[in-house]
């Protein structure tokens, strides 16, 4: 379960174990001082997928160590003998189709079981960020590709999103829960197909901002919620 207290702790335990001030952990790669201060004194409720690459790269850990920390998890150091050379070789088996265990605690997860890790979902965000920096004039098919693309970021977003949502809904921390996802609660599906207003209805509802729900749907998303836990 996500706990941005017990999270903060593990941060700033694993800065000071390698002898870092919060300024040293953003010239390592890192997110901003101020940043790091919040986070380990537990003020931000749901760190960014940017932001938990960042930690693991400059705190050594294994990627998605600190989404999965976020999570309830512990986080994995990258150990001495190990260094880049260890971490490159990791990725390159995974590339090359060579079997490697699932997260003990997998931070994204479709119903169907597919798992991302949370360092690869925010490489996927950032380069989805470049897209909007392409023209306009581009071709019909490369558009559709973009507009594809776009489509699967916003639903792999989505379904990270949902599951931190159940876990906020769990804890009981709505508070929390809708100054974290504000602006995705007031967001609309980039394509408006039935599942992804379905997905968007049931975030709404685990965040107390769907109000009227059918008895249909009310049941069914008591049902979803029951069968995450």
């Amino acid at each position: 379960m996500a706990n941005n207290q017990r999270f903060g702790r593990l941060v700033e335990a694993r800065r000071r174990e390698l002898g870092m001030s919060q300024s040293a952990v953003r010239e390592a790669g890192g997110p901003s001082a101020l940043t790091v201060r919040r986070l380990e004194h537990g003020d931000i409720a749901q760190p960014d997928f940017v932001t938990f690459g960042k930690l693991d790269q400059a705190l050594q850990w294994m990627p998605g160590s600190a989404g999965r920390a976020f999570q309830g998890g512990e986080p994995t150091p990258i150990s001495e003998d190990d260094g880049p050379t260890a971490t490159a070789t990791a990725a390159a088996r995974e590339e090359s189709g060579h079997h490697r265990a699932r997260p003990a605690q997998p931070v994204t997860a479709f119903e169907h079981g597919i798992v991302l890790r949370t360092d690869a979902l925010a490489e996927l965000t950032r380069n989805g960020r470049a897209l909007d920096a392409l023209p306009d004039n581009l071709a019909d098919d490369v558009q559709a590709g973009i507009s594809e693309l776009r489509y699967t970021i916003d639903r792999l977003t989505r379904a990270w999103i949902i599951r931190l949502a159940e876990s906020f809904r769990r804890e009981g921390n709505l508070a929390d829960l809708v100054i974290a996802l504000d602006d995705h609660l007031r967001s609309n599906p980039s394509q408006g197909t039935t599942e992804d207003i379905d997905d968007l209805r049931y975030l709404r509802w685990l965040a107390g901002y769907y109000q009227n729900p059918s008895d249909e749907e009310r049941e069914r998303y008591e049902r979803r919620f029951s069968g995450s836990q």
